[in-house]
């Protein structure tokens, strides 16, 4: 490669001769001791820029890159901390960091030196259990270049003075947040985050608090949104999350939308149907419900995407203007559901069907569609059918449920 010949870039198998000009170090195997001397047996300031590591080792291994001052990524997804690695909130240049946790953390105050930091992204490791939660420090809320926090479970503290013993400032270049659990959308907040892009949220019901509480309604007022993933589930999963009785608000330039385990009617349908600029709507875990989905016309005009999973409906009532631009309908635990409408087959820009565990004559429909395509000559439309699973425990499938969901 070009940069390593120039000195720029270094894959580290062994103790390198380091350059002036180097500044970006991937760290391929475990050095043991040899890699503090990386940064300790030079006189010299060291221009590194980017750090990543490609191997599985102790925390204590990265105690060396406090010595790249000028450093600015710092990638170490591999490497699995048991706590925040207070060190690096000296390298005040980070814009990137990376890192994986294995059970719940918090973060210290301190982390609001980073001032110039962008992007946190937090991996809570291989098994992507439930109960690894990130607990964020209101200094958070001092930290105005952040563009992109990313996590798979996290709460946030709500943001006053007294709180964070100082001014806290609208994060106006945030654009990820993923994924915040139990938090207050006040139409203030949204003026602190007016630029959000993409945003994954969970609600965990305890039975007591009201869902009016968390303002959903508040939605319609981030006006650059164009992802948002909903994710609602009981506290305990041996019960059924109980109906939310609030409405949303979603913004129009919405383009992605994923809801889970609202238990809406599907009578409350129009308020996402009527999204001018929706391009995929995933519909998981009970996300709507009721025997009966029956579409309205001139709603979903520009829906690519379709997907439905786990839900009690019985019979859908649609047709091939209901659904103009649908290219790719998936179906998923779908055991209810009778068939598919013939009239999803008459989409002509409908590419492909997706069917996981659903009933003997909605495989049948889907079959019929198929045939019915080849015969108008469109060889490339394809029905695609996932095997049954093995049985899993309940608290197991749960498990797998909400977190495949947050993810996906």
């Amino acid at each position: 490669m070009k940069a390593e010949e120039e000195k720029f870039s270094l894959d580290v198998e062994y103790l390198p001769e380091v350059h002036d000009n180097l500044r970006q170090v991937s760290i391929l195997t475990d050095l043991k001791n040899q890699i503090p001397r990386l940064a300790l047996t030079h006189d010299r300031d060291l221009r590194i820029r980017s750090v990543t590591f490609f191997f599985r080792n102790s925390p204590n291994d990265i105690h060396f890159i406090t010595n790249f001052r000028l450093l600015r990524v710092l990638d170490a997804l591999t490497i699995r901390f048991e706590e925040f690695p207070v060190e690096i909130v000296e390298l005040v240049n980070l814009r990137y960091i990376a890192l994986t946790y294995w059970m719940k953390h918090r973060f210290p105050a301190s982390i609001a030196k980073l001032c110039n930091l962008e992007t946190l992204i937090i991996n809570p490791g291989k098994f992507r259990s439930i109960f690894n939660t990130s607990f964020l420090p209101p200094e958070i809320w001092k930290m105005s270049g952040l563009r992109h926090l990313l996590f798979v479970r996290s709460y946030l503290l709500y943001p006053t003075d007294a709180l964070i013993g100082g001014t806290f400032v609208p994060l106006e270049n945030l654009q990820t947040l993923s994924n915040v659990i139990n938090f207050r959308w006040t139409k203030e907040i949204l003026k602190m985050m007016p630029n959000l892009k993409k945003l994954v949220i969970s609600f965990e019901h305890d039975g007591r608090t009201e869902w009016s509480s968390y303002c959903f309604d508040n939605f319609v007022h981030l006006h650059q949104l164009e992802v948002l993933k909903c994710f609602f589930f009981a506290k305990c999963y041996m019960k059924y999350q109980d109906p939310l009785s609030v409405s949303f608000g979603f913004p129009q330039k919405l383009k992605r939308l994923t809801l889970s385990g609202c238990r809406i009617s599907w009578k409350n349908m129009t308020v996402v149907g009527s999204l001018s600029n929706l391009e995929v709507l995933k519909l998981k875990f009970h996300a709507f419900e009721g025997p009966v989905w029956e579409l309205n016309d001139g709603e979903f005009r520009r829906l690519k995407l379709l997907l439905i999973h786990m839900t009690y409906m019985e019979h859908w009532k649609v047709n091939e203007t209901h659904l103009p631009t649908l290219q790719c309908l998936s179906l998923r635990y779908c055991y209810n559901l009778v068939k598919i409408p013939s009239g999803i087959g008459k989409i002509p820009t409908l590419e492909e069907i997706e069917l996981c565990e659903c009933s003997t004559s909605l495989v049948t429909s889907a079959e019929f569609i198929q045939k019915e395509q080849e015969s108008l000559g469109k060889n490339g439309f394809q029905v695609h059918f996932f095997p049954l699973a093995r049985a899993k425990p309940l608290h197991i499938l749960f498990n797998v449920v909400i977190q495949y969901s947050i993810i996906t």
